[in-house]
C-alpha cells in the first residue's frame, strides 16, 4: 500500500514591523496613537526643506513647531497624507471606527448634535470602535481623553494653568473624566482631560508621563494607548487668551515631551507611535485642504526617509491593526493602503530629545481696545465664536483669521485648494449647529 504523501510543513511567517496579514507575528507590541486638531501639512511643514511643501503657506513654522520638524526629519516624512473627515464630528469617527454614519456625513442642517466626543449614539458605527477590537483580541488598552465628553472650562483659565505649570505644579488629581460608552469608560484614564483648549497640552503631557513612569516601574504597558492633544486647534484671536502661535507651540512642546519619554522607556524597542490630526479644517495647503500633518515614530521606521505614498486616516488605522493583530473594522480600512513603505524590520533604537519652541507659550492676544481695522474685526468675530466644541467656529472665517494673525493683516489670503476631496460639510455659523 503506497504511503500517503506527506503534508508540507506550515512555514511560520517571520516577525515583521508591519505583518502582511492580521495575526502574523509582529515586532510591535505597543502602539501609541496621538490625535491632534486641525492643521494642514503646509501650515506646519511647508518649509521643511524636503518633501512636497510650499514655504509661502507656512503659518506655524519651525520656531513654533520645532518638534514636529525634528520628528519629521529624524524619523519619516509623510508628505502625502490626508484627513478623511472634514470636521471634528466626522474626523473622530474615522479615527476610532474607520467609518462614519450618514448622520455625521451630512451635517448641513439645524437641530442636531455635533458628536465628536461620543455623546450621541447615533454616531456610533454598528461595527464598533478600535478599542473594542483590541479588547476582544486580549489586548490591553488605555485611552487618554479621546472620544470622551468635552469639558466646560473657561478660556481665560488657560493662562492661569500655564503659570501654575511653569511654577512646577502637579495636576494629577484635578480632573475626573468619564464616558457614556461602557467599553470606553472602563479603559478611560480618569485624570487626563478630554477636549478643551482651556487646559494646556503641556499639562496633559505631564499627566501622561506620570502614568508612563508607573508602567515603566511595573514593567507593563498597555498594548494600545490612544491620546488626545487638541490645543493646536487654537482660540482664534479672542482678546485676552493665548495667541494661536502660543497654543500651537504648547501642543508641539507637549508632543515632544511625550515622544522623548516614550523613546527612553523600556518599551521603546517594541513600540510604534502614530500622530495625526482629526481633520485639516479645509485649511491653507497647495495640494488640498485635507492634506495634513502625520508622523510615524518607531525603532522600525526608515529614518530620514520621505514616504510620498497616498495615505489617509484609514491607512494609519490599518497599519495599527496589522501591528496588533486586529481585524479591519470596515470596508474602508480593509481596502486602504497600509503604511509598510515607511517601515523596515531592522531597528534603530536611538531615542528622541525634545526641543523647546522659540515661540513664547505665554503670548496673549491683545485686548480689543488695542486693535484697529481688520485685526480688531477679527478679534471681535473670534470673541463671538464658540470654542468649547471643536470646529464649531466657521472654518473659512477662522482660516482667514489665523492666516492674517500669523502672516500679517496685509498679506492676501491664498485661498483653499480642493484637488483630492470635495468637502461635504457646510461652513455653518455657530447658531446653525
Amino acid at each position: 500500500m503506497p504511503l500517503a504523501p506527506e503534508k508540507p510543513l506550515a512555514v511560520k511567517p517571520t516577525p515583521a514591523a508591519v505583518p502582511m496579514r492580521s495575526g502574523d507575528p509582529s515586532l510591535i507590541e505597543h502602539v501609541v496613537y496621538i490625535i491632534k486638531e486641525n492643521r494642514t501639512y503646509d501650515q506646519v511643514l511647508g518649509a521643511l526643506g524636503k518633501g512636497n511643501g510650499d514655504p509661502d503657506l507656512v503659518m506655524f513654522g519651525e520656531d513654533v513647531t520645532p518638534n514636529h520638524h525634528r520628528l519629521a526629519r529624524e524619523f519619516v516624512l509623510l508628505d502625502n497624507f490626508y484627513a478623511t473627515g472634514g470636521n471634528s464630528a466626522d474626523g473622530h469617527q474615522w479615527l476610532t471606527q474607520a467609518n462614519e454614519t450618514s448622520y455625521c456625513l451630512w451635517p448641513g442642517y439645524r437641530g442636531r448634535s455635533y458628536p465628536f466626543d461620543g455623546s450621541d449614539p447615533i454616531a456610533y458605527s454598528s461595527s464598533g470602535f478600535l478599542w473594542d477590537y483590541a479588547l476582544a483580541r486580549g489586548k490591553t488598552v488605555a485611552v487618554f481623553g479621546e472620544y470622551a465628553p468635552r469639558m466646560a472650562e473657561p478660556g481665560r483659565q488657560r493662562s492661569e494653568l500655564l503659570r501654575e505649570w511653569a511654577a512646577g505644579a502637579q495636576f494629577h488629581d484635578r480632573w475626573n473624566v468619564t464616558s457614556p460608552i461602557p467599553s470606553l469608560d472602563k479603559i478611560l484614564v480618569r485624570n487626563f482631560p478630554s477636549y478643551t483648549n482651556s487646559i494646556p497640552d503641556v499639562i496633559r503631557a505631564q499627566i501622561f508621563l506620570r502614568h508612563l513612569s508607573q508602567w515603566d516601574k511595573a514593567g507593563k504597558m498597555p498594548n494600545l494607548v490612544i491620546m488626545l492633544l487638541p490645543c493646536d486647534h487654537t482660540l482664534g484671536t479672542t482678546p485676552g487668551v493665548s495667541s494661536p502661535k502660543a497654543m500651537v507651540a504648547d501642543n508641539d512642546l507637549a508632543l515632544g515631551q511625550v515622544v522623548e519619554a516614550l523613546t527612553k522607556s523600556r518599551f521603546w524597542p517594541k513600540m510604534a507611535v502614530f500622530v495625526v490630526e482629526d481633520d485639516a479644517q479645509n485649511g491653507v495647503d497647495h495640494v488640498d485642504g485635507h492634506r495634513t500633518v502625520a508622523l510615524a515614530i518607531s525603532p522600525y521606521v526608515k529614518r530620514g526617509h520621505t514616504d510620498s505614498t497616498f495615505y489617509s486616516h484609514q491607512s494609519m488605522l490599518k497599519t495599527i491593526e496589522l501591528m496588533l493583530g486586529l481585524p479591519t473594522m470596515s470596508l474602508f480600512d480593509l481596502i486602504a493602503q497600509d503604511m509598510r513603505a515607511s517601515f523596515t524590520d531592522a531597528p534603530n533604537l536611538a531615542p528622541y530629545s525634545h526641543v523647546r519652541p522659540k515661540q513664547d507659550l505665554f503670548e496673549m492676544n491683545p485686548p480689543l481696545k488695542a486693535l484697529r481695522g481688520a485685526a480688531k474685526r477679527a478679534a471681535a468675530e473670534s470673541a463671538r465664536m464658540r470654542w468649547d466644541v471643536p470646529d464649531a467656529a466657521p472654518s473659512d472665517k477662522l482660516n482667514r483669521i489665523l492666516w492674517h494673525a500669523t502672516r500679517g493683516w496685509n498679506v492676501p489670503f491664498p485661498g483653499v485648494r480642493r484637488a483630492v476631496f470635495s468637502p461635504l460639510s457646510l461652513d455653518l455659523e455657530d447658531s446653525q449647529r
